[in-house]
């Protein structure tokens, strides 16, 4: 009771207060009630979807790094450069896959950077490299799709 009171003293001192409307589920006009499926949100479940792939990628980049299954690759018996390459992405995919997560401009970068630089270890050296060339194909498919996602989704604010 006490609330309910204070937030009519709220709304009663503040001029012009007035609490929002309610979001509309369904979109007015629709049959059935139904959503159209927008290219916003195709976006923001790729970069979801993608964030969950990669906070994998960098939980497993740690498990190589600390150890946890020698059998699958053994941190201290790495080339330098591998390790290099290993502590950076151990670092690097899980904040991406925090911004993708949250949708955010900056996470969106910070996954193309991991995309391209993953993508080009191969060509800079082999022995820095762990991705096959399908997993290059794979990193350029996503960047190339996260592209159009991202036009397509700006197109439709516009």
């Amino acid at each position: 009771m006490a609330e309910a009171d204070q937030q009519g003293d709220t709304a009663a001192a503040i001029p012009g207060y007035a609490p929002l409307p309610p979001i509309a589920a369904a979109k007015a006009g629709l049959a059935g009630g139904e959503t159209p499926l927008r290219w916003t949100t195709m976006l923001v479940w790729l970069m979801r979807t993608m964030a969950l792939v990669w906070i994998a990628k960098g939980l497993f980049s740690w498990s190589v790094i600390l150890g946890a299954n020698p059998r699958i690759a053994d941190f201290a018996t790495m080339d330098g450069v591998l390790e290099a390459t290993f502590i950076f992405f151990a670092v690097a995919d899980l904040i991406a896959a925090v911004g993708l997560w949250l949708a955010s401009p900056w996470g969106g970068v910070l996954w193309l950077v991991c995309a391209i630089c993953e993508a080009a270890t191969p060509l800079i050296s082999v022995r820095a490299s762990f991705v096959s060339a399908i997993g290059v194909g794979i990193n350029a498919a996503l960047v190339a799709l996260y592209f159009v996602l991202s036009w397509m989704a700006a197109r439709e604010r516009a």
